[in-house]
């Protein structure tokens, strides 16, 4: 057994290079399916969209440069022209993403978030309920603050782990358990609550047809989301409170997070430079409708203007923005735009549409059958992005053809791939996870992850008479 685990962590990489290339081939070379009206630059479309997907799951090159591979060689192959292959990049969910990125760059480095963080723990009892809710405050403070789980959860972290020492909890027990699941659930899982709160909301709303796309806000995509996240708010900190209840009751001494904010000082100049930036920039994303500016304008300016503050310089601008991130998911942008431009949309959904037809039809079947499907397909779908985009250009055309707003399933597969059962699933878990330092075993955070999967579903089931009240489904 351990030699066939050596001989596959070994050579999984060879293989899924050499699997993607042949199923690449073979499926580019079939003729196109009759009455599909498609056409060879189609079926050799998929055969790179095919050959992409092995090598996303097998991991056999970085999930970026396999992306702009694919990208690029539908230009070479003359499946479609320059501007349709690459369209995405100069489209405004890209600018959008570098703007969003560039803003928690310049919160992190600020110290704004640890501020924020300490004042709201420091109005809580110095106990593990006391502070599991601090640390599930203080997140949902953050959450829409900045579009990048990884930075709020490699911040948050380590906090968790200061006061679960504090309040005398081991490594690994489960007193430390729960305080990492509150900080994890609240940085790293509510994030689709707010639209500004990660750029895999952004990636979403990127994948869907334009004319809906551009009809998404904040304001909209809370009003239509709020419930979801009200049930998962609310299950998961009681879930916290059974899974991970100490054995034994134990207090800190409250000057602990008093004296840490002390350390802190005044404000600097910066953390109120910042503070207004953000105030203003959420402010204007909440309100966008009310005055058109486009919310990729108010992202780019809010990071010009951090730049000019010189909140971070130069070099943390090359270094710090997650630049693999943007090329990666600009690429899968790409494929929104390829798919009807090469008729693959429509026979997917003449092709899939008659099986999936009764389970569209019945939201309450629909929002529990994709999540379980999803709570085990994430095993070999190793990356969150690829997933979400497969499955939101997968469902797209359906939605369309059930009279459903496109953005509810790519809304139930965004809330439904975020797991962590085992460690490759989920970088931002990762993040955080290293950030604790120790604090958790992997192992101690399963169960969160499977209650996570269960809180989804109930709040996605509770989410469909709003979602029907607001026209967004039949």
């Amino acid at each position: 057994m351990e030699e066939t685990a050596s001989f596959w962590s070994k050579y999984k990489r060879i293989i899924g290079g050499i699997l993607g290339i042949g199923l690449g081939f073979y499926v580019g070379s079939l003729a196109p399916p009759a009455g599909s009206g498609m056409g060879p630059a189609s079926m050799i479309f998929l055969g790179t969209f095919v050959c992409a997907v092995v090598w996303w799951m097998l991991e056999f090159m970085p999930d970026y440069v396999t992306c702009l591979l694919m990208v690029s060689s539908w230009v070479v192959l003359k499946v479609v022209p320059f501007k349709t292959a690459f369209g995405a990049f100069a489209d405004t969910t890209v600018w959008l993403l570098i703007g969003a990125l560039g803003i928690g760059v310049g919160v992190a480095s600020s110290g704004l978030l640890n501020r924020i963080a300490l004042v709201v723990m420091s109005k809580f009892p110095a106990t593990f309920k006391g502070m599991t809710t601090a640390l599930y405050v203080a997140g949902n403070i953050i959450n829409p603050l900045i579009p990048s789980a990884t930075a709020k959860v490699s911040i948050v972290a380590p906090f968790a782990k200061g006061i679960g020492e504090k309040l005398g909890f081991e490594n690994g027990s489960e007193g430390m358990g729960g305080l990492f699941s509150a900080a994890w659930m609240s940085t790293g899982v509510l994030y689709p609550l707010f639209l500004s709160a990660s750029f895999f909301n952004y990636t979403l709303v990127g994948l869907l047809p334009k004319d809906v796309g551009a009809k998404v806000t904040w304001l909209s995509w809370f009003s239509s989301f709020w419930v979801w996240g009200l049930v998962v708010l609310v299950l998961g900190y009681f879930v916290i409170q059974f899974l991970y209840k100490p054995k034994e009751a134990k207090a800190m001494d409250p000057a602990f997070v008093k004296d840490q904010l002390a350390a802190l000082g005044p404000m600097s100049k910066k953390e109120k430079i910042v503070a207004i930036i953000l105030t203003v920039a959420l402010l204007l994303w909440i309100t966008e409708r009310v005055h058109n500016i486009s919310s990729t304008i108010v992202a780019l300016v809010a990071l010009l203007l951090m730049l000019a503050f010189n909140i971070f310089d130069r070099v943390n601008f090359r270094a710090k923005i997650g630049w693999d991130s943007i090329y990666f998911i600009g690429g899968i942008l790409c494929l929104a735009s390829v798919f009807p431009a090469v008729g693959v949309d429509k026979w997917i959904g003449n092709l899939v549409g008659p099986m999936m037809k009764p389970l569209i039809n019945n939201m309450y079947l629909f929002v529990i059958v994709i999540p379980l499907a999803l709570f085990f397909l994430r095993f070999v779908l190793v990356s969150q992005t690829a997933t979400l985009m497969i499955f939101v250009v997968l469902f797209t055309p359906l939605a369309q053809t059930a009279g459903m707003n496109p953005i509810i399933p790519a809304f139930i597969v965004l809330a439904s791939v975020n797991l962590w059962n085992v460690i490759y699933q989920n970088t931002t878990f990762l993040a955080g996870f290293y950030a604790s330092d120790g604090m958790v075993k992997h192992t101690q955070t399963i169960k969160m992850s499977v209650a996570y999967a269960v809180c989804n579903i109930l709040a996605l089931l509770a989410s469909v008479p709003l979602w029907k009240f607001m026209g967004l489904i039949k």
